[in-house]
């Protein structure tokens, strides 16, 4: 039997690498793959519907706001107010034009019975004239800015009837122009010319913007005009 040498046995021994694993891709439980489930859907309502503001029909004309027929109608009972209050004037002064008559023409001439040469005559003369003149200028007012689309124009209407009360101060033929008034401005209340009202506000308040699309020149411009139209800085 050979013996080894005890310098072989003091040789240190090489390192044996230990087997390595097997690399093994990750992956959950069985058991997990088999309980995940989709997610519940969130109830929610539909979408609301968006309904766009519906538009005021417009001229084809003139493209302003169309006036309705209760409009015109309001329109036509004041002028009609208008004439009515110009032929009662026409009979007034035709009755004061003749002294049998002349203090029976108005009820002003009535109550104070002036000398019809008088400086009081002229007075009550001048004074019913202006009467008649409020009653014309203020149906008038109410029928032309009517037309216009004036936002005030109910308010308007209102103050026009106080003002043609002044007619009872003359005569009943003179106050009968307050008939056709009453009814265009009760016409002006309805809610067609409401309506027709405020849409002619709204379209005097935002008007279109012209935007142009031709001509334009974009950089630096010359301070006395184009060099195309015959500018430029003066040599």
């Amino acid at each position: 039997m050979t013996e080894t040498p005890l310098a072989a046995l003091q040789e240190p021994l090489a390192p044996v690498p230990a087997p390595a694993d097997p690399v093994v891709p990750l992956q959950p439980p069985a058991a997990t793959l088999s309980t995940l489930r989709p997610p519940p859907e969130i109830a929610t309502l539909a979408p609301l519907e968006v309904i766009a503001p519906a538009r005021y029909p417009a001229s084809e004309r003139t493209g302003e706001p169309r006036r309705p027929a209760t409009l015109l109608a309001a329109i036509g009972f004041c002028w009609a107010s208008v004439a009515t209050a110009i032929g009662g004037y026409a009979g007034w002064w035709w009755q004061a034009a003749h002294i049998p008559t002349f203090w029976s023409s108005a009820r002003l001439l009535t109550w104070t019975t002036p000398d019809p040469v008088s400086a009081l005559a002229i007075v009550m003369v001048i004074t019913i004239s202006l009467i008649f003149l409020l009653m014309v200028a203020a149906a008038g007012t109410v029928a032309y800015n009517a037309w216009a689309g004036a936002r005030w124009i109910r308010v308007g209407g209102v103050v026009c009837l106080a003002v043609t009360g002044l007619s009872f101060l003359v005569s009943w033929y003179a106050a009968a122009a307050m008939i056709p008034l009453v009814i265009g401005v009760i016409l002006l209340w309805l809610p067609p010319a409401k309506r027709f009202l405020a849409a002619m506000a709204a379209a005097k308040t935002s008007p279109d913007i012209l935007v142009p699309t031709s001509g334009i020149t974009y950089g630096p411009q010359s301070r006395w005009g184009s060099p195309a139209r015959g500018g430029g800085v003066p040599s």
